[in-house]
């Protein structure tokens, strides 16, 4: 098959939905022959931070000259963006004859009443690729949870990264904070190497603590300790760590938090052996690239683009907002998923904002603009519901003047319809 054709049948499996649980994937990467033993992995898991973390261990990892692999998800404009070798995604027609030849397992597996997910086959498709082009070592980013994500077929890791936990995914992974830290901390290997994140709830990094330590495993602190802030600017912080200067190309606090956790990721595996040098730690955070995370798209005028979807998302994207636009209108293009927290998000942001644009992301989970619209109306007096994203895009544009600002916020499938805009 060639890679549209490819693609379509991954998004074909899309009806199985999102099923935790090891059956399926653990006979998928049998009967391609196991490629997860074969490779060496660090492995991230959390709520909010992951993809930022996983990026930056990545960067760090290519500057010190290994050939890294990174998993990630979800993509934001090209869906190759999930699986990538030294920053450079997969190929179009690689993908295309790896897909080709796990469509008769899965085929085969179907028949016996085995049904792998989209997301599973997309592991199992990472795994062969890195495998095939001899990565030295992969960031894999969990889908969801840990525990029971397929991701979480690999035997071993270098170390396994504890990212920010909060509430999400509720009914997948529980109610509480523990519930959902039991299922992030899944992840761990007997004997391994955790790295915990900085938590805000002093009993989830407890909790982390306690699971690494019933699985024997060595638990390090994140760095935060050891980081100086020089400068706060929208579009990153330049801090002091070690005795040297280092410009994270991410804005927020919080990206501070998880360059403190990804730099002790680093700092384990140098005590394990790989050979990382401060200059190339430097160098692989200043190459950092991530979009949607609260990525300045236009400067003229100042247009922003944040996928955060989740009250600690909402709340990280509010405080940069106050640091460095509190004498600005913000206009903004509001989208949100109907299964998510969307009246913690417009309580929070809505009063940010002079105006508001409601609209409907391109996804089936979408809430519908005008519902959203609803929702907004006592927290901005100025809301307009206009279903079309592209529409609703162009009258921000044509009402913010040249000192105001344009955010575009709320999910990350609709950050991709803009991005995609932008494309």
């Amino acid at each position: 098959m060639n890679y549209t054709e490819a693609l379509n049948y991954i998004h074909s499996r899309m009806k199985f939905g999102s099923r935790p649980g090891m059956e399926r994937i653990t006979a998928l990467c049998e009967a391609l022959g196991n490629p997860q033993d074969k490779l060496k992995f660090v492995h991230v898991a959390g709520t909010n931070g992951k993809g930022s973390t996983s990026n930056m261990i990545a960067e760090v990892l290519k500057a010190a000259g290994y050939k890294t692999g990174l998993f990630t998800s979800p993509y934001i404009v090209d869906f190759r963006e999930r699986m990538q070798i030294n920053s450079e995604m997969i190929p179009e027609n690689e993908l295309a004859q790896i897909i080709t030849e796990i469509k008769p397992i899965v085929d085969r597996l179907s028949a016996d009443g085995i049904e792998p997910t989209e997301f599973e086959i997309i592991t199992a498709a990472a795994f062969v690729y890195f495998l095939n082009n001899s990565c030295d070592i992969v960031v894999l980013e969990v889908g969801l949870g840990g525990k029971l994500d397929s991701t979480n077929i690999i035997k071993q890791s270098e170390v396994s990264v504890i990212c920010s936990i909060s509430m999400d995914h509720t009914d997948i992974l529980g109610d509480t904070l523990l519930k959902i830290a039991e299922q992030k901390c899944g992840i761990f290997k007997e004997g391994g190497r955790v790295v915990g994140y900085p938590q805000p709830d002093f009993t989830v990094e407890r909790y982390v603590k306690e699971q690494a330590k019933k699985m024997n495993c060595s638990y390090m602190h994140s760095e935060l300790s050891k980081i100086r802030l020089v400068r706060e600017e929208l579009d990153g912080s330049t801090i002091i760590y070690a005795g040297c200067t280092f410009k994270i190309p991410l804005a927020g606090k919080h990206q501070i938090y998880n360059f403190s956790t990804a730099i002790a990721a680093i700092n384990t595996l140098k005590q394990n052996g790989w050979e990382i040098s401060m200059q190339q730690m430097i160098e692989g955070i200043s190459n950092l690239k991530m979009p949607a995370r609260t990525e300045i798209v236009s400067r003229n005028p100042l247009t922003i683009i944040d996928g955060g979807h989740n009250p600690e998302g909402v709340d990280a994207l509010c405080l940069t907002l106050k640091t460095h636009c509190r004498d600005k209108n913000i206009i903004a293009v509001f989208g949100m998923m109907k299964d998510k927290d969307y009246s913690y998000c417009v309580k929070n942001l809505a009063p940010l904002c002079a105006r508001v644009y409601t609209t409907t992301p391109s996804n089936p989970r979408a809430l519908s603009a005008k519902e959203l619209a609803e929702a907004v109306k006592p927290y901005c007096k100025k809301v307009k519901a206009i279903d079309d994203y592209a529409k609703a895009y162009e009258k921000a544009k044509k009402k913010a003047g040249a000192d105001d600002v344009i955010l575009v916020c709320g999910s990350l499938y609709l950050a991709s319809d803009i991005k995609n805009l932008h494309k």
